[in-house]
This record gives C-alpha cells, sequence and structure tokens, in this order.
C-alpha cells in the first residue's frame, strides 16, 4: 500500500483541524502531522466573542454545521449535551515581572 497525499499540515490544533477537514471535504487527500498526541492539554478551551464568531463564520462559509452549532452558547448545550461547561472567572499570570521581559517566558504560569 502506497501513501500519498495532496497536502501535508503541521500541527494539529484547532487550525490545522478546520483546515484538514475542509481541504478533505473537498475531496483532498490530507496528512495532518503533529508531535503530540490527543487529547492534550491546551490552553483556549475557552472562547471569546470574536472566535465563535469567527468559527460560525468559517462554519457557514464550508457549511460545517456541526462548527455553527458549537459558536455560540445555547446552540453547543443542544447539539452537544453530553459535553461540560463551567464558568470562566478570568485569566491572571502569577509572577510575571514587567521589567523583566526574559523572566515572561520563563517560570511564569497562567492561572485560569
Amino acid at each position: 500500500m502506497s501513501l500519498r497525499f495532496d497536502v501535508a499540515i503541521i500541527g494539529s490544533g484547532f487550525s490545522g483541524s478546520i483546515l484538514a477537514r475542509i481541504l478533505a471535504m473537498h475531496g483532498r487527500r490530507v496528512c495532518l502531522i503533529d508531535a503530540a498526541t490527543h487529547p492534550r492539554f491546551a490552553i483556549g478551551e475557552s472562547s471569546t466573542p470574536i472566535a465563535d464568531w469567527m468559527l460560525r463564520r468559517i462554519g457557514q462559509q464550508y457549511g460545517l454545521d456541526d462548527l455553527v452549532a458549537l459558536s455560540t452558547y445555547g446552540t453547543w448545550q443542544q447539539s452537544r449535551p453530553e459535553l461540560a461547561c463551567g464558568l470562566k472567572r478570568g485569566f491572571s499570570y502569577f509572577d510575571h515581572r514587567m521589567d523583566r521581559p526574559e523572566h515572561f517566558l520563563g517560570e511564569q504560569s497562567l492561572v485560569v
């Protein structure tokens, strides 16, 4: 058996996965490559109004009705009641020092 692909996408996160799905729907043979496995911890499991708008727009443009349903709180709860949801109270950084930018990439922690 020969494995041949039209497109290789590096990164199986949100963008790479949606792009792979859209290309596959249009008949392309897609290879989705990532160094890690899923499920995995990710910052970004919550959303913002602009991200919801983009998800809805992408879903509508490419006929991905399940993405449209996930773009607003009420519709995703109706379409996927088995998914759990919690209250997001905000994001903060622990031990971030504006006067030490090199420290920003070091030992600080994002507290969600």
